[in-house]
């Protein structure tokens, strides 16, 4: 009896061994904050890379086949939506390689997981986000071109507006934390002007109204200005969120390190009598 419970309470381990081979238990013992957080996150980011290629190829082929059988366009604008496609699938690819460098960096070296995961990872995936968009626009903004040498509306990616309209506020979270900190001091003008300023985007009215006679209007030529504009825009927008990010990053770092040591700056001194 005593042999059968010893066998018994030995039976996850013999079947864990014979079975797996141990390779759970080996890879959590194998573990460590710094080393083994590098590499998983940077495995990742690398199947991200490849998912979101896939994703994004496979979305443009199919909405391009509805396109294609449901549009009424004439042959121009047919002709160059096969170029703004193309333009769209390409830039699936310079996408999938950002996604995986910004992987690769965060698989090097770092000072500690506190840093790690709320500097190095934060500030990383908020440039990755900017530059992903800057993509998208980028590429929008060429169709747009396209669209207006030709005189024609041509097909337009909504995935791509959606992840612009998506992923946008993710990069832009300093900022409002920001606001939210003006507001608790009372400054909270301070903030919404910032706000104000970092949201600005060139919009025109004539957007995506090109009518085919080939009489291309000067509202046209702006529209196909702003978006490229809008790109540059975004792109400086990000780098100063980065900026606010790295501030209220090190301000709490700065609290943190005084609450857990705490010090006045008052010196006392004796004097001899």
């Amino acid at each position: 009896m005593k042999k059968f419970i010893e066998m018994l309470l030995d039976f996850p381990g013999l079947v864990n061994q014979k079975v797996l081979n141990g390779f759970v238990n080996t890879e959590l013992d194998g573990f460590d904050s710094q080393n083994g957080i590098r590499h998983y996150v940077k495995t990742i980011y690398q199947w991200l890379a490849v998912l979101m290629l896939i994703v994004m190829e496979v979305s443009l082929i199919k909405a391009a086949i509805k396109y294609f059988t449901e549009s009424t366009d004439g042959g121009l604008a047919k002709v160059g939506s096969v170029i703004a496609i193309l333009v769209l699938m390409y830039a699936a690819f310079p996408i999938a390689k950002l996604i995986k460098s910004k992987g690769d960096a965060l698989g090097e070296s770092h000072n500690g997981m506190v840093s790690f995961v709320f500097n190095d990872f934060v500030k990383t995936n908020i440039r990755l986000i900017g530059e992903v968009v800057a993509i998208v626009g980028l590429a929008a903004a060429f169709n747009l071109t396209l669209s207006f040498v030709l005189d024609n509306n041509l097909y337009t990616s909504a995935s791509g507006n959606l992840m612009l309209d998506t992923l946008a506020p993710i990069y832009t979270f300093p900022m409002e934390a920001l606001n939210a900190v003006l507001k608790i001091t009372g400054l909270h003008f301070i903030g919404d002007f910032i706000n104000n300023a970092t949201s600005y985007r060139m919009t025109a009215s004539s957007a995506n109204s090109f009518g085919g006679d080939f009489r291309w209007d000067i509202n046209d030529l702006v529209v196909v200005f702003g978006a490229y504009i809008n790109v540059l825009l975004g792109l400086v927008f990000m780098y100063i969120n980065l900026a606010i990010y790295g501030f209220l990053y090190s301000l709490i770092e700065t609290l943190v390190k005084w609450v857990a040591a705490p010090s006045l700056p008052i010196s006392i001194s004796q004097k001899n009598k």
